[in-house]
């Protein structure tokens, strides 16, 4: 499975730059409940949309989705897609999404799909679930006993995109479908 399991996903919030503001006894939690929501939102979607592409269902939605011809690598990381919530778009950054799906012996078509229902529960953050990373805030500024301003996590919320690709990929189909044959 190429997308992160719980406790990958986890991790994630490792990385996250207001990791170490967040209470140890607070991060299991907030972890568990942004991946329960992803999850959540992927078992709704798939009661109205199951059986649908996710290059149709953004479609439906009023997304756009523009194919970029480039490998996308910023701050050394590597991106294969973005999601614009103000103009409804999102790029798949093909390059970058063709090495992703040979890495891990996907066909091009699948390795689209899940990255744009990876992108799709952001569309649903901002449209109808609310912001996961705003479901637990911490100080932007600790300064001795002071604590000035509150920011969100934004590792929650790739979490939950993490949980809801997961969960769509397991409710979609037989495994043999879903990678290219050996």
């Amino acid at each position: 499975m190429p997308f992160p399991d719980k406790n990958l996903a986890k991790r994630e919030l490792e990385m996250d730059p207001c990791y170490g503001k967040i209470p140890a006894e607070d991060r299991d939690r907030i972890a568990e409940q942004a991946w329960k929501k992803g999850e959540q939102a992927a078992n709704d979607l798939f009661k109205t949309q199951g059986g649908k592409d996710f290059l149709s269902i953004t479609r439906e939605s009023g997304l756009t989705v523009k194919k970029r011809d480039r490998d996308f690598v910023a701050g050394g990381q590597r991106y294969f897609s973005d999601y614009i919530s103000g103009r409804k778009l999102i790029n798949l950054y093909m390059k970058s999404v063709g090495m992703w799906a040979r890495k891990n012996h996907l066909t091009e078509s699948r390795a689209v799909d899940m990255i744009l229902s990876h992108e799709y529960f952001h569309f649903l953050e901002c449209t109808s679930i609310g912001l996961t990373s705003r479901e637990y805030q911490v100080p932007m500024i600790i300064a001795g006993r002071f604590r000035i301003g509150h920011t969100g996590i934004r590792a929650l919320s790739e979490i939950g995109a993490h949980a809801f690709t997961r969960t769509w990929y397991l409710l979609s189909g037989p495994e043999e479908e879903k990678h290219e044959e050996a």
